[in-house]
């Protein structure tokens, strides 16, 4: 029996205010996923330049929900080798490497950079497109999978003194990227040490180094006018960064969340690709602007020194990588 205090409409009410309340209440928002992107070359370089055009896709794309927080230069934590450790075990969940930088990690990734290989922009395109399957497969070793490509202008000799012949290369204490460009340049006479990017200005600043191989877009971005004044378009090579995201968070992902950051990449991809030779005339404008002196043709004597080493050095890579099959299937252009 009901207390008398109590009336039937009234207990009523109140057992309909929950149900009314549940049925009113508007659902929560989508929780926000962010994903840290690093990168350890600087915001005005071409592959930070396009990680950032990538987050603003992906915003585009997926508003609040899905975020892509971009860590560049000192604001990642991560540099050289550490960055592969990071991204496979976990510790940031994307990152944009450079070629040479995997490559320590699995020689297959020097593919790109091999010296004198890929001579234009569509060779290079032409090869990535080819090598992206075998690409997909050595990075799913390294628990990573493949979001998009970003090519770099052709790499050349950042130098504190022009360089008129070989002798002069000889001469050279030269930053290089990776085991093939360091012992191409080892071959020639000059003293070679790769180095990842972040690790260059220190040792400049030192006088550890008198040279640098890099692409003009990567050298201004990191002022290296301020110690090497001088430019040799030698076109060693057109390498590539990969950005990926660890394996174990992008199969945590939802399948629509999955499309976004694909469809992000693919749009990001394709502005690389189109901008790039671009990126050259603005990169020796700004370099002219510094005073650098640009040689654009260099002495053939030097081309033909940096080929030789070139060649053999080509035939170590492919043993090492164990690569016959992607030499015979993608590289048309090998020194020969």
């Amino acid at each position: 029996m009901l207390p008398a205090a109590v009336s039937k409409p009234r207990l009523a009410q109140a057992l309909l205010l929950p149900l009314l309340t549940l049925v009113l209440t508007p659902p929560l928002q989508a929780q926000t996923r962010t994903l840290h992107l690093i990168n350890e070359y600087p915001a005005s370089s071409i592959t930070a330049a396009a990680d950032l055009q990538f987050a603003a896709s992906v915003k585009q794309l997926a508003g609040d929900t899905l975020i892509v927080a971009t860590e560049q230069e000192a604001q990642n934590p991560f540099k050289g080798g550490a960055q592969v450790s990071a991204l496979s075990d976990g510790k940031v969940e994307m990152a944009t490497l450079f070629a040479g930088i995997i490559g320590a990690s699995d020689p297959f990734f020097l593919l790109s950079s091999l010296p004198f290989t890929a001579n234009s922009f569509e060779d290079a395109k032409a090869l990535a497109s080819c090598a992206q399957p075998e690409v997909e497969q050595h990075l799913r070793k390294l628990n990573a999978h493949l979001l998009y490509v970003t090519p770099w202008p052709p790499s050349g000799i950042w130098s504190a003194t022009p360089l008129t012949d070989l002798a002069a290369v000889r001469a050279l204490r030269i930053r290089t990227y990776d085991e093939n460009s360091r012992a191409v340049f080892e071959q020639v006479g000059a003293q070679s040490v790769n180095l990842p990017f972040s690790a260059v200005p220190p040792k400049l600043a030192a006088g550890e180094l008198n040279a640098v191989l890099s692409s003009g877009d990567g050298g201004a971005g990191n002022r290296l006018w301020d110690q090497l004044g001088n430019f040799s378009a030698v076109s060693y090579s057109i390498p590539l960064s990969y950005t990926v995201i660890n394996q174990d968070v992008w199969q945590q992902l939802k399948p629509e969340q999955q499309a976004l950051l694909t469809e992000a990449a693919q749009r990001t991809a394709a502005s690389s690709w189109s901008k790039v030779k671009d990126r050259i005339a603005s990169n020796y404008a700004r370099m002219r602007e510094h005073k650098m002196t640009l040689n654009l043709t260099p002495a053939q004597e030097i081309q033909d020194g940096l080929r030789n080493a070139a060649r053999s050095q080509v035939s170590a890579w492919q043993q090492k990588a164990n690569a016959a099959a992607i030499v015979g299937q993608c590289l048309k252009g090998a020194p020969q």
